[in-house]
């Protein structure tokens, strides 16, 4: 038989529990005057894709939870950044006037959105669920979108905190061989990204696909929260290093996945590009401005985004080719990235490393400091398959 759960002192089951990190929300509503109203959350989780459900576990005790409810079904998930804990206290213990201070604004479905808050969750509750002295709250999803780029708030060992990851790896199982080859050159990736204060990815070739496995560290000019698990097709003007160092026909299909939209002086001009990346021994992409539109239309593209078209994704790129591994000196100039091949133990390309640039401007010997720091870290990543 089971032991008498009686005996489970509170206190020891909270300080228990607390070894395990949860995030932070508020959830927040509209009473019948208008007014903004909200309750701080450690308890929140996604619970179904199909259909789209979340929840959060609210004390039944709350006189936050008994607003909510009376307010009707309409409520919004806010989960809260990093810099945050001064608003997560002031939603927690204020009884009125819970956001004086801070600025909101209106979700699609009408509730308040915290300005700062890492992603916002518009939902209708499905149903509410008795938990011993707690409510289970599910909520069908209706609307929801990234906000700050921060990290989010923890709630770990009785006080608030948050962390910076060393890395992220993409879950996809077709890459696994592959994640095996990356995570010996981690170590050397998180190295890089914390050296330059910028973040440096790992991308593979799979099929005609590139897909960014991992990362380490984080740069200002990302698009999306996270670049890890996106996928591109592999056309100029991107892998050029895979091309580089690949045989004639991986070559060739490089070239000819956008020959048929250029002139013939262009295609000769791309062409040469593998020989100039191979020369130089990396890639560079410059030019922010480009560089961000063609993430964008990727990240929509990635999310489902049934406004964005495969067209949209080609023009993109074409709008980028002017931009990539361009000859000459390069000085004063808006560094996108840096791109680096790391082989495996048969002189293949294992993965592409590359090292984002900021929103800043580098001269030409900046420049060659940060491709120098590259190729040596791509080396040692080669070194570390080669040796394993």
């Amino acid at each position: 038989m089971f032991g008498d759960t009686s005996q489970v002192d509170p206190a020891r089951f909270r300080e228990v529990l607390g070894q395990y990190p949860t995030g932070v929300v508020v959830v927040t509503a509209v009473d019948a005057a208008g007014e903004p109203i909200g309750m701080t959350v450690g308890s929140f989780t996604s619970v179904s894709l199909d259909p789209p459900l979340v929840a959060f576990l609210p004390s039944q005790s709350s006189s936050s939870w008994r607003a909510l409810r009376e307010s009707g079904d309409a409520f919004c998930i806010n989960v809260l950044g990093s810099g945050q804990e001064d608003l997560c206290r002031a939603v927690a213990m204020r009884k009125t006037d819970k956001f004086a201070g801070f600025d909101l604004r209106e979700s699609p479905a009408g509730n308040p959105v915290i300005d700062g808050a890492v992603v916002w969750i518009d939902c209708v509750t499905e149903q509410v669920y008795p938990g011993g002295d707690h409510d289970i709250v599910l909520g069908r999803v209706l609307d929801l979108d990234h906000g700050s780029p921060d990290q989010p708030l923890l709630f770990f060992r009785g006080g608030y905190g948050s962390f910076t990851p060393l890395s992220l790896a993409s879950g996809d199982t077709e890459l696994l061989s592959h994640l095996g080859e990356i995570d010996l050159g981690r170590p050397h990736m998180e190295s890089l990204a914390n050296g330059f204060d910028t973040e440096v990815t790992a991308i593979v070739l799979v099929n005609d696909e590139m897909v960014l496995a991992a990362s380490a560290g984080r740069t200002d000019i990302a698009v999306a929260p996270t670049r890890v698990g996106q996928r591109l097709p592999f056309m100029p003007p991107i892998g050029s290093c895979f091309a580089a160092w690949g045989d004639s026909a991986l070559r060739e299909a490089w070239v000819r996945s956008v020959a048929d939209s250029l002139d013939s002086e262009q295609v000769d001009v791309l062409r040469r590009v593998p020989d100039l990346v191979r020369e130089r021994g990396y890639a560079v992409a410059l030019g922010h401005q480009a560089g961000a539109h063609l993430e964008l239309v990727a990240t929509r593209i990635n999310a489902g985004d049934p406004d964005v078209s495969t067209t949209s994704m080609r023009d993109a790129f074409f709008k980028a080719l002017d931009h990539y591994n361009q000859l000459g000196d390069l000085d004063d100039v808006e560094l996108r990235s840096l791109s680096a091949p790391v082989f495996d133990a048969n002189g293949r390309v294992a993965y592409m490393l590359t090292m984002w640039g900021r929103g800043d401007r580098v001269t030409s010997d900046e420049l060659r400091g940060r491709a120098d720091a590259l190729c040596a870290t791509a080396a040692a990543a080669s070194r570390a398959i080669l040796d394993r």
